[in-house]
């Protein structure tokens, strides 16, 4: 008896302890947006310390289980809202959650280098986050670089024209290099993505000149923004310095979305649109006392020559040719597709995209597919894999227009010399000789062709191990990399019945190239997160290896067989330019981060690297950073019920920008020596002592939070000097060569930076927030140990840039001389603007409609309007033969600053204010939709867009944002009949299932 009821305790304490084992208790509750009380789809719920968790389903609910029976706390996040933490045990498992938005974006995680992220609350650095909201809820941009416009402080960007396809061109506080670099480097997902403006070969047929007037694109433009989740730039080296030598002109961080644990869901997108010219200058009208003017003159040519313009004066129909050849409607489609969702285990994103736009230039437009599919899976609870892969095919036909010498290949360039009564337009098939320039514009628009195709394919992986897992630390792996494949095939063709062509030697002109660049990166770290005492510690050891190669073929024929595209029915074949190249580097990187409970965190970091392309291949340099904040309101004494946030922040750090291929050998060029194919030394000495050109940088800034972190301020200044500009120094000529590469020249950027946002008004029916953005920045020459001198655009006569030790190198000279100054000609402007602003609304009307418009201020800067040269020359600048000072002379002879007719007459100011983006959006109500569709279609958003909408300013070309040489470090504001901006009119429809 004895011995059953100590059987039968024993027993009954066995299934106690189990049951006491395996207590647990389920915690069920709902997520809203604390304003319209909408369910938020795909909220986190996480057990604080655990990997336990849920996410909300399409009503916003949510069940977890607790494994304990104990107190425990739940983190609840959703993207764009404040987090809140509560604490659950068993008597209190129903909860009902309202999130507030975060405004201040004090929550957002900023990715900051290669193997670290932070919360933006602790961040030491001015990075500026774009999200994909901002890039495309408001309108549908044509391309990702395009999207950027007003949303970056610091940033300056110019497009080469309004070609459909982009050609964009992004300066993140002021130059960065007088000849090398200017263009940040772009990371997608991991990858170092070629964004090369590449060469189409219309400047070579057009005899405009080198590649950098070709009205290229930039790669950039393959990109389909609606994939992209979030853009973080990295301005300055002070947060680039960890990227090291490819990073002197800023860092651009692509993140592209994923999926997310829950139901699959797929969303339908279709715009549709309308495209016209932004604005049009208009044309002069012509009169018989015009013509006896423009054509005056007592000799007999001079009166023969009015004779015939008063007759066809008198006969002809009036063509408004700007009309004619830009004002036309282009139509626009967009259409995107989005399948989202996965287990716990196994998550996938995976888009389709269709955009197909024409341009509002006859024969132009762009066509850009792509498909994307992201997966991430847990291979186990230690090992977590991520893999992105974006294929990407797209079709340019970019038009002619820009500048040309020779060959009347250009559209803007023609008409501006075509008086208004003289018909272009064919006759029973046949084009009418254009006696006014070397081209008919007609002919060459119905019948030239300038395409370019894109095939590209880039693969991006990661993978992250947990090594080690205790109560205070964690050690992890991480493997990551990819690969960027673009091949670009190119045709530019004149046919030989062009007027141009019948007047050269061989009729006919074909250029045929293909461009391909394979880059690959990859890239290891160990991460080991730990605490001392109170602060939380994160190191960070690893290496990176970078290979780059590039190839490309221009083949040229000429006197080509009539209809024919083929080389070898060329009379004249010639190699334009044949080149390869073969580039590796790599780098190992030290980093350590000290948070103390979100009060003081401090970072500290150095990367080395070597180039192949440095005159000494195996030396590493070396790049530190440092940078440190205070979070002085996370403390104890302070206590205020106004001010949120108040971080003091300080930071410094050193980049490079690497040396240009081949200037560390002396190239070598093929000769005919007494009819023998040999080569010859070039002009230019190779510098095997060349150093990479390298960037310091000093930031300080403050950010502040006030009223319930309903406004956020965000103020930068810095301090960016580089060092080892190259620049050619000249040589003895007994040595028989002109030139050599030299670092000779020191640069300085001084700037500041100001955001302000916030929540204006916020009740249940009605939100406004804002966010304007100032930035200023001043560039100045420090150093030049080389004599004075000046470059870039076409020479003195027309405006050009001086470069002189103390002075900016935007500065503006020209024409009449003045020995007194620096160079010996005339300061006629500053290409830098004096400052930018842009000016950013939303709107939330009830919980549905959403209105939002972004503003654009620049004041000052700049631009050599060459488009008035050409036009003044032709006569048909609009008021060109109004007299405005009534001395008898018109105003297109004689145009003020005086002396009259300097360079001075084309350097006009480019200030502008441009309404850039509107939109109007509604969501039609859940239960509407449900009803209506029982359950099949969840959700369904009608809109209306545009961008580019208006164009505020008294410059006098077709947009103040357009230049020639859009690529180019310093003379990138040179306008030379450009392809017209369009102003975009979008609708808008979009399903979810």
């Amino acid at each position: 008896m004895r011995k059953t009821y100590k059987f039968s305790a024993v027993l009954v304490l066995f299934f106690l302890s189990v049951g006491w084992t395996f207590a647990q208790y389920t915690v069920t509750g709902t997520v809203i947006d604390s304003r319209t009380g909408e369910p938020l789809i795909g909220s986190n719920i996480l057990v604080k310390n655990t990997t336990t968790g849920s996410v909300a389903d399409l009503d916003g609910k949510f069940t977890l289980n607790i494994s304990s029976n104990n107190e425990a706390v739940l983190v609840i996040s959703s993207l764009g809202y404040l987090s809140q933490s509560i604490t659950v045990s068993p008597t209190y498992t129903n909860l009902q959650i309202a999130l507030k938005e975060d405004a201040t974006n004090l929550e957002e995680v900023v990715i900051t280098g290669l193997a670290s992220s932070v919360k933006r609350s602790n961040l030491a650095n001015a990075v500026s986050s774009v999200s994909a909201k901002d890039l495309t809820g408001t309108t549908t941009v044509q391309t990702t670089d395009g999207a950027l416009y007003g949303k970056v402080a610091g940033a300056t960007i110019r497009s080469n024209g309004g070609a459909p396809g982009g050609g964009l061109s992004i300066q993140l506080r002021g130059i960065s290099s007088l000849s090398g670099a200017s263009q940040p480097l772009i990371i997608l997902d991991g990858v170092y993505i070629n964004n090369s403006f590449q060469r189409t070969g219309r400047a070579a047929v057009s005899g405009a000149g080198g590649a950098n007037q070709d009205d290229g694109a930039n790669r950039l433009a393959d990109l389909n923004p609606a994939d992209i989740e979030t853009i973080e730039v990295l301005k300055g080296p002070s947060a680039a310095a960890i990227y090291g030598t490819r990073a002197n002109a800023g860092v651009i961080i692509i993140t592209t979305k994923r999926g997310s644990e829950g139901k699959t869901r797929v969303s339908l997108s279709q715009d549709i649109g309308f495209a016209k010219p932004l604005r049009l200058l208009g044309v002069d009208e012509w009169s018989e006392e015009k013509i006896n003017f423009f054509w005056s003159g007592d000799s007999e040519a001079n009166r023969l020559r009015r004779a015939t313009e008063l007759e066809r004066f008198r006969q002809g129909d009036r063509i408004d040719y700007e009309d004619y050849f830009y004002n036309n409607t282009a139509l626009l489609s967009n259409t995107r597709m989005n399948i989202t969702g996965g287990t716990e285990k196994t998550k996938f994103f995976i888009s389709g995209n269709i955009t197909s736009e024409d341009g509002t230039v006859k024969n132009t437009g762009f066509d850009r597919y792509s498909i994307r599919a992201n997966i991430d899976h847990k291979i186990s609870d230690r090992i977590k894999m991520s893999v992105s892969s974006n294929y990407i095919n797209s079709k340019t036909d970019r038009g002619f227009t820009g500048n040309q010498n020779n060959s009347g290949a250009s559209i803007g360039y023609s008409i501006a010399y075509v008086p208004n009564y003289f018909d272009l337009r064919p006759e029973n098939g046949v084009y009418p000789t254009n006696p006014y320039f070397a081209e008919n514009p007609v002919a060459l628009t119905d019948n030239a062709i300038n395409t370019s195709e894109v095939n590209r394919f880039v693969q991006a992986f990661n993978l992250d191990i947990d090594l080690l897992k205790t109560s205070n630390s964690f050690l992890k792996a991480s493997i990551a990399g990819g690969l960027d494949f673009l091949q670009n095939s190119t045709m530019v063709y004149l046919p030989e019945f062009l007027q141009s062509q019948v007047a050269s030697a061989n009729p006919g002109d074909l250029l045929l190239g293909k461009q391909e660049s394979f880059n690959s990166n990859f890239q290891a770290a160990l991460v080991y997160n730990w605490n001392l005492g109170s602060v939380n510690m994160n190191s960070q050891a690893g290496m990176v290896r970078l290979d780059f190669r590039n190839s490309s073929l221009f083949n040229r024929g000429r006197g080509l067989v009539p209809g024919q595209t083929n080389l070898r029915q060329a009379t004249v074949q010639e190699i334009n330019e044949h080149f390869v190249s073969e580039i590796q580097e790599a780098g190992v990187f030290l980093q350590q981060e000290a948070n103390w409970d979100d009060k003081i965190i401090g970072t500290v970091g150095i990367r080395w690297d070597k180039s192949s392309l440095s005159g000494d291949n195996s030396k590493l340099y070396s790049f530190p950073r440092a940078s440190l904040a205070v979070n002085i309101a996370n403390f104890d004494f302070f206590n205020s019920s106004v001010i949120n946030q108040l971080k003091p922040r300080i930071a410094y750090g050193e980049t490079a920008g690497p040396v240009a291929f081949g200037s560390i050998y002396t190239p070598l060029q093929g000769a005919n020596i007494g009819g023998l194919l040999g080569s010859v030394v070039s002009n230019q000495f190779g510098n095997q002592n060349i150093l990479p050109e390298t960037a310091t940088e000093l930031e300080f800034g403050v950010d502040a939070s006030l009223f319930n972190n309903r406004l956020s301020i965000e103020a930068t200044y810095y301090i960016k000097n580089a060092q080892n500009n190259i620049q050619n120094l000249n040589l003895s000529p007994s040595v028989g060569v002109n030139i050599t590469p030299s670092n000779e020249a020191e640069l300085q950027n001084k700037g500041f930076e100001l955001g302000i946002s916030g929540t204006i008004v916020e009740k249940s029916s009605f939100k406004w927030f804002s966010r304007a953005l100032y930035w200023q920045n001043r560039a100045l020459i420090t150093r030049l140990d080389i004599p004075t001198y000046i470059l870039g655009a076409f020479g003195s006569g027309l405006g050009t840039f001086l470069y002189a030790e103390g002075y900016p190198p935007t500065s503006i000279v020209g024409t009449p001389a003045n020995p007194d100054n620096p160079g010996g000609f005339t300061f006629w402007g500053d290409a830098q603007p004096k400052f930018n602003m842009s000016f950013f609304n939303t709107f939330s009307i009830r919980k549905n409609l959403e209105l939002s418009f972004l503003l654009d201020w620049r004041k000052g800067g700049d631009n050599i309007n060459l488009t008035s040269f050409l036009s003044d020359g032709g006569g048909t600048t609009n008021g060109w033969f109004d007299d405005d000072d009534g001395d008898g002379i018109p105003n297109g002879r004689q145009r003020p600053p005086a002396p009259f007719n300097n360079a001075g007459r084309w350097v006009q100011d480019a200030s502008f204010v441009k309404v850039r983006e509107i939109g109007l959006y509604y969501t039609v109500p859940r239960a509407s939709v449900a009803s209506a569709f029982g359950g099949y279609l969840e959700n369904v958003k009608l809109g209306v867009s545009a961008n580019n909408v208006f164009l505020f300013t008294k410059y006098e070309g077709y947009d103040p944002e357009t230049s020639t040489f859009g690529a180019r470090s310093v003379d990138n504001n040179v306008d030379i009949a450009p392809y017209p901006t369009p102003r975009r009119i979008f609708f808008h429809v979009t399903l979810d299932f």
